[in-house]
């Protein structure tokens, strides 16, 4: 059996993995897994201060390293590329953690001043009164200017979404204050939803 083959057991009870590793996959690539999955881990926590992010980006890491499988065998170094892909990841994990704890803060003291700020159109209190969703995806697309594709990562949704929750928002605000359709029909610019989904 050489280095790239694949291991192919199953259990007694008929087809299970009774050890934990992955059946399918090149032994040379469990054995680098199973010999640094502890430090892997261990420097993802470090970085990230969660154990759950740590485990997924271990996981998304060593995902890249197997779709780069063939091609880190042949690396003069390979334990430095995989480390490499490993620190990539986690430092892309940390910036997305980073950049949601920046869009969390945005949006709470933005509903925080809310309550003190008024209008003589009623525009804020319409704003405050938007279901949650909408609340936050009009803030984010019009008050905060974040894009669609950065607003769907955050809440978890499609572009399609972010731009259907912005029209619904739109036109609650719209209808909550009727000067404003009587000022200018697209009283909210810049969102280009009405004609695509993409920024």
């Amino acid at each position: 059996m050489n280095d790239n083959e694949h291991v192919e057991h199953a259990s007694a009870a008929g087809g299970g993995d009774p050890i934990g590793v992955y059946t399918r996959l090149p032994l040379s690539y469990q054995a680098l897994y199973l010999s640094d999955q502890t430090a892997f881990h261990d420097y993802a926590f470090v970085v990230l201060k969660d154990n759950e992010a740590a485990e997924e980006a271990v996981h998304t890491a060593m995902t890249r390293v197997q779709d780069n499988w063939n091609e880190l065998l042949v690396e003069s170094n390979m334990q430095q590329q995989v480390w490499a892909i490993m620190r990539q990841t986690v430092e892309e994990y940390r910036q997305d953690a980073e950049d949601r704890a920046a869009i969390a803060r945005s949006l709470h003291t933005y509903r925080q001043g809310l309550g003190s700020l008024n209008s003589e159109q009623g525009v804020f209190e319409a704003l405050a009164g938007l279901p949650p969703q909408q609340f936050d995806a009009v803030v984010m697309r019009y008050i905060l200017q974040i894009k669609a594709q950065r607003i769907g990562w955050y809440m978890g949704i499609s572009e399609q979404t972010v731009n259907y929750h912005c029209r619904q928002g739109k036109q609650r605000i719209e209808q909550a204050v009727p000067t404003l359709l009587k000022k200018d029909s697209d009283a909210i610019t810049g969102d280009g939803s009405e004609t695509d989904t993409k920024d």
